[in-house]
């Protein structure tokens, strides 16, 4: 009971951290013009993948793969616990601006939540389907923490999706500039 107890406490941290990390990489993408190009190649100049922030990301990530992490939920409430500082000081971090929005970005989130939602759903479905609840809440929360990490792709592919979308509905409106 306390380990599925655990798998959602690390759930709910790792979507937490996940929408924080998103708000700063659609901000950012705003801010290169909406531009995948121009983004990808910030991403590569800057070593934002490699940061310390990715790579503590990467260490909750597999250390949320161990047996040990399985089996004792202490050490989940530990990665949990990481999750929500990191969540915290990224949010109150004066790198990331809060998300300036406009019709984009709200669109963009949209998509990247839809996406992940749906992941999600059939996801911890499926796996309580075959399994049980606490089987089920673990893959959930691999899969959140799999989203939290490819945040910055799941943002290009959200703008990409947007522009299909735009060829396929006409050009969107212009709005005359007050």
């Amino acid at each position: 009971m306390m380990n599925l107890i655990a798998n959602i406490v690390m759930t709910v941290s790792a979507l937490f951290c996940m929408v924080v990390f998103l708000g700063g990489d659609i901000t950012k993408h705003r801010e290169m013009g909406h531009s995948n190009a121009k983004y990808s190649q910030w991403l590569r100049k800057s070593g934002e993948l490699l940061s310390p922030k990715r790579l503590l990301l990467l260490v909750v990530f597999l250390g949320n793969l161990t047996t040990m992490a399985q089996e004792s939920w202490i050490v989940i409430m530990i990665l949990a616990t990481a999750l929500l500082i990191l969540g915290i000081v990224q949010l109150k971090g004066r790198q990331w601006k809060l998300m300036e929005r406009d019709k984009r970005t709200d669109r963009m989130l949209s998509i990247v939540l839809w996406l992940v939602m749906l992941v999600g759903i059939f996801t911890i479905r499926g796996a309580y389907v075959h399994t049980n609840a606490l089987f089920a809440s673990h893959i959930m929360t691999m899969w959140a923490l799999m989203f939290l990490l490819v945040t910055p792709f799941l943002t290009m592919l959200a703008a990409w999706m947007l522009k299909l979308g735009r060829g396929v509905n006409g050009p969107e409106q212009q709005t005359p500039q007050d």
